[in-house]
């Protein structure tokens, strides 16, 4: 079973923030580079929007799988700036449908380290009430390290969404073709969102911040026309 770890940054100074993020890196290479890792950054809450932006991209760019936002006052902030900066999707860990928390140690004796450390909480988010009115309709494959949002809607895509690619909507996804990457639906808050694909083999799932990663998922999940709704704070898997 792989775990998810939150990384959680106490400085937004670009050279010793990679500094520290790459010698966490260099420690285990193969593992940092695979592991989901929701970036908490309340401790910077008081930082400006775009020295949280450049973190999160400084993050990504030492190669750690980021696959969303600590859910808390940041994670609200940028979301309202959300037409300016790329945002990413806000968890609640605790979240994860059927699966135990984890903590993967990254502890660094540097100073202003961006040290990681379990969230044991269970409580699940507060709904929020989501805008949803339009559809983003893609009709063209979306490939590895592509990211299409759709804002206030649900999204269509009508050919395959490869490993490496990540979809997010306000409202539900539907993809009318295999599904190798990530599908994030609801990440306003809609707990109502529902995420189909023609043929399921995802990397990541999530419905309003509650996720399963590929490990999760049962061989009896995968396969033709799969449907996946929120139940209670665990996510469902149904043939179609």
């Amino acid at each position: 079973m792989m775990l998810v770890s939150v990384l959680r940054v106490y400085q937004t100074d670009p050279k010793a923030l990679g500094a520290a993020l790459a010698a966490r890196r260099q420690q285990a290479p193969e593992l940092m580079g695979d592991m989901p890792i929701v970036l908490d950054l309340e401790a910077v809450a008081e930082s400006l929007e775009s020295d949280l932006q450049a973190t999160i991209e400084r993050v990504r760019a030492e190669g750690f799988n980021l696959i969303g936002l600590q859910a808390g006052e940041v994670a609200e902030r940028l979301q309202s700036y959300a037409e300016l900066f790329d945002v990413l999707p806000v968890l609640q860990l605790g979240g994860r449908g059927g699966a135990p928390g984890g903590e993967v140690p990254l502890e660094d004796s540097s100073p202003a380290p961006a040290r990681a450390a379990a969230a044991p909480e269970k409580s699940a988010p507060a709904e929020v009430a989501a805008v949803h009115s339009t559809t983003r309709v893609v009709d063209q494959p979306v490939r590895s390290g592509q990211q299409i949002y759709a804002r206030g809607g649900d999204l269509i895509v009508t050919g395959p969404v490869s490993a490496g690619a990540e979809l997010l909507a306000d409202g539900h996804i539907h993809v009318l073709g295999p599904l190798r990457g990530r599908a994030l639906a609801g990440v306003r808050g809609m707990t109502t969102a529902c995420i189909f694909c023609r043929r399921l083999d995802a990397e990541l799932l999530s419905i309003a911040g509650h996720y399963r990663i590929a490990e999760d998922i049962t061989e009896s999940e995968r396969g033709e026309n799969q449907l996946v709704t929120l139940d209670g704070e665990s996510l469902k898997i149904v043939g179609v």
